[in-house]
């Protein structure tokens, strides 16, 4: 007989804690006591004093386990969790909460062993279904989680957050009817269940009913005014109504709220690129007097943590930094300082001298589809773009490769911005068809190191078109985009074609198929039209070193990937 199994019979009889069993109890009901009330430390205490009368009792190491969750100490209430299943397998519950704490941990296999461990012992287990379902969809795998989640409306029809989670692997399995029904039997058990209006209105758009999509965004900002993620889809929902200005109004809430005027900075680290970049941009409005005396001392805090990080011998951009280091540039860095939306352009935005007709016959030519556009806008747009690229203190979003990047809900969205993406999709409209704008942004490039990793986009249709003076460019062979030639695998999910952390994987799969590298040069005013499934790249970058000579793309991605 082994240890393991020897401990589970003595647990069982009771043995090594069969005289003090009173005082276990006694200590394990001070704990729950404790914990009910919200005082985790005190249930620890008490508990961990039951451990000590009998060290391998399974509901006190379980008991361990929840409170060291709630604690975030989530290794320990692993192993306290893992310890009381070895002790008593047969406790659906344990098995139960060892997924729940599995899944935090991001350890999603061993998080559905548990969930099928749990409903195995106990059939009618409509939280562990549910669960189970979620942890599934995380993965990807959409046909089990519906199985799931189906399972757990079947033993507990009046579960509105299944419901609506049912509804959210429907329509990431592009059935949007289904998930429409589904959101709306949510809706029906919990009238203000906010993320349900949020995803109905999503599905919505979908559908063509945009104005019943309008009112369920602000429906579910009318039940959490602070909802910026219902905000920022109503924004979405009204730049595809055509109005523009609310549409802004809306993305820009979105952007204030997430930079959080005047927040302590809370991050440990810093990204090197991203100072030089700030320290840049706002010596460039105090020379074009677009800001004022009050923001001197944040450009001297600029100057000298520069010249510390220059000092640091620890490669690598990003840096570890005390945050006591951070406080001269903290009242702005998390700050949008300037920021003025470009208005549209009166007589269109888009070059007139575009040919629709020769660029779609070149974009259906080739398959999957990749096609160029030279001149896309005219000066004024270009112009008016590029001002605000260089004056719009957006940029936020750091990432280790030396860039700094602004989406629609961090200050990126304008009324020019949306006129470029509509006047596209309808002169266009044999690449476009029905698809409409569903993300945007925009990247700006430290010319001192190298672009974006090769990943895939989830949309339809890729639009990525360049604005920085081609004199800056100092190769003119390269500076583009590197689109190869074979789609993402359609059972791969978001995260495993659009993460860093796949690049081998997909540079394996690349090489595996036998894809061809299609190679743009960087032109500035060029866009690359592409099938967005296509993994993609940031060619070999070799600008001038200095503010307005940064490489700035901006893409436009429109509609949803796998729908037709």
């Amino acid at each position: 007989m082994n240890r393991a199994e020897r401990r589970r019979q003595e647990a069982r009889r009771g043995i090594g804690h069969r005289a003090s069993g009173v005082t276990i109890q006694a200590w394990l009901d001070q704990g729950r006591a404790h914990q009910q009330a919200g005082r985790l430390i005190e249930a620890e205490q008490a508990y961990r004093h039951a451990l000590e009368l009998s060290p391998e009792h399974p509901d006190t190491l379980h008991l361990l386990g929840l409170v060291t969750y709630r604690l975030n100490r989530i290794p320990e209430a692993l192993d306290f969790l893992h310890a009381a299943v070895e002790m008593e397998s047969s406790t659906p519950v344990y098995w139960f909460n060892l997924g729940v704490v599995s899944q935090k941990a991001g350890r999603s296999q061993e998080a559905i062993e548990a969930y099928q461990k749990a409903v195995a012992l106990n059939p009618r287990y409509p939280e562990a279904y549910g669960n189970l379902g979620n942890v599934f969809r995380d993965c990807g795998n959409l046909k089990d989680a519906v199985a799931a989640y189906q399972q757990a409306l079947q033993l507990n029809p009046s579960q509105a957050d299944i419901h609506n989670n049912l509804g959210v692997a429907k329509k990431e399995q592009g059935y949007i009817e289904d998930a429409v029904v589904a959101y709306r039997r949510a809706l029906e058990l919990k009238p203000k269940h906010a993320e349900a209006l949020n995803n109905l209105g999503l599905a919505l758009m979908e559908v063509g009913t945009l104005r019943d999509a309008i009112a369920s965004f602000q429906q579910a900002l009318s039940v959490m005014p602070g909802y910026q993620t219902a905000r920022y889809n109503l924004g979405i929902a009204w730049s595809w109504a055509g109005d523009d200005t609310r549409a802004v109004e809306c993305l820009q809430q979105v952007a204030h709220a997430k930079h959080d005027q005047g927040r302590t900075i809370a991050e440990t680290a810093i990204y090197r690129s991203r100072v030089k970049h700030d320290l840049e941009q706002i010596q460039y409005l105090f020379d074009q007097q677009k800001l004022g005396n009050d923001q001197r001392s944040y450009l001297q805090s600029l100057i000298d943590l520069q010249e510390q990080l220059h000092r640091n011998p620890t490669p690598g951009n990003r840096l570890a930094i005390a945050p006591a280091d951070l406080m001269g540039i903290a009242p702005s860095f998390n700050r949008i300082l300037f920021c003025v939306p470009p208005a549209r352009v009166d007589q269109g935005a888009l070059n007139l001298s575009l040919d629709p007709a020769s660029i779609e016959a070149r974009y259906h030519a080739t398959r999957p589809e990749v096609a160029f556009i030279d001149g896309l806008l005219n000066e004024e747009a270009l112009n008016s773009l590029r001002r605000f690229c260089w004056e719009a203190t957006i940029w936020k979003k750091d990432y280790e490769n030396g860039y700094t990047g602004a989406f629609l809900g961090d200050g990126f969205a304008s009324p020019l911005l949306f006129q470029i993406a509509e006047e596209l999709r309808l002169k266009f409209p044999c690449i476009f068809r029905h698809h409409r704008l569903t993300q945007s942004w925009a990247f700006k490039h430290d010319s001192t190191r190298r672009g974006l990793n090769i990943h895939a986009d989830a949309a339809a249709v890729n639009v990525n078109f360049w604005i920085t003076p081609d004199e800056a460019n100092l190769n003119p062979d390269t500076g583009g985009l590197v689109v190869y030639d074979k789609e993402a695998p359609r059972e791969w999910n978001f995260k495993e074609y659009n993460s860093d952390r796949n690049k081998p994987k997909i540079l394996a799969w690349l090489n595996e198929v036998g894809a061809q590298a299609i190679r743009i040069p960087y032109r500035a005013n060029r866009a690359v039209v592409f099938n967005s499934d296509l993994f993609h790249e940031t060619d070999d970058i070799s600008f001038k070193d200095d503010y307005r000579s940064r490489r700035i793309n901006i893409t436009l991605l429109y509609g949803y990937r796998l729908r037709d």
